[in-house]
């Protein structure tokens, strides 16, 4: 079993595509693959309808999981609740705007099965091509976080953060102690894995423009949640010490 968990917050306008643009697509990879999923699906303490509507889907699908935070912790809270749920041997994690398309999901299994890695991870650095709906704006400090990444953690991966799109095994997943409550929880789930020796391959993914709602990020504050990661990574390649 594949367990996805999608972490949402004030998403009442994602969750009512899922009908049409999640759950058929990830069905049509169930019956190509041979795998079942299971969905988990946390809100976190969403100001709209968000967890109703998640509690209804949960009514309709024996495969769907609803929970909440009751408050609003951050993303990274929302993906460790989700992970206590998680039944299946690996696990998926992707946004709950759908901008990484669930038909994607099928390329990471496959790059799974290829290699058996510990992580399969979307990139839509990969390739040319792959961010054309993506404003400079956005490209450019995103990109020069990831060379940040790359550099300190001496690994050709061409994308630590923001991206959430990827497939873990669980097992290893539950080795690391993950402390991040915010969106940089993507880049210390595999910035742990990277430092730890384990199996990281990426695939090329195209990363769409969310069509409903608007982008949580609060840029200065993940500035400064990066920055204290990045020195995190600098003092443990330097000084070999340990992640407390």
């Amino acid at each position: 079993m594949i367990s996805i968990v999608i972490p949402l917050y004030n998403e009442r306008d994602n969750i009512l595509t899922y009908r049409d643009e999640l759950f058929p697509k990830i069905d049509r990879i169930a019956g190509a693959t041979g795998e079942s999923f299971q969905y988990v699906m946390v809100d976190d303490g969403s100001r709209d309808d968000t967890y109703p509507l998640l509690q209804g889907l949960a009514r309709e699908r024996s495969d769907v999981i609803a929970v909440t935070n009751g408050t609003n912790k951050g993303m990274g809270a929302a993906i460790k609740h989700g992970l206590q749920y998680c039944k299946g041997d690996l696990v998926v994690t992707m946004d709950s705007d759908l901008t990484f398309r669930p038909e994607d999901v099928e390329a990471l299994i496959a790059a799974y099965r290829a290699s058996h890695p510990d992580c399969v991870s979307g990139s839509p650095y990969l390739e040319q091509g792959l961010m054309e709906e993506v404003s400079f704006i956005r490209f450019l400090p995103s990109k020069v976080v990831n060379t940040l990444y790359q550099i300190l953690l001496g690994a050709k991966i061409t994308c630590v953060s923001p991206p959430i799109f990827r497939l873990y095994r669980k097992d290893v997943l539950d080795e690391i102690r993950i402390q991040s409550n915010n969106f940089e929880i993507n880049a210390e789930i595999l910035a742990k894995l990277i430092l730890n020796g384990r199996s990281v391959v990426e695939v090329p993914v195209v990363l769409h423009t969310r069509r409903y709602g608007e982008s949580k990020i609060n840029v200065s504050k993940e500035i400064r949640n990066h920055v204290r990661l990045l020195t995190k990574i600098f003092k443990i390649r330097v000084f070999k010490g340990n992640w407390d």
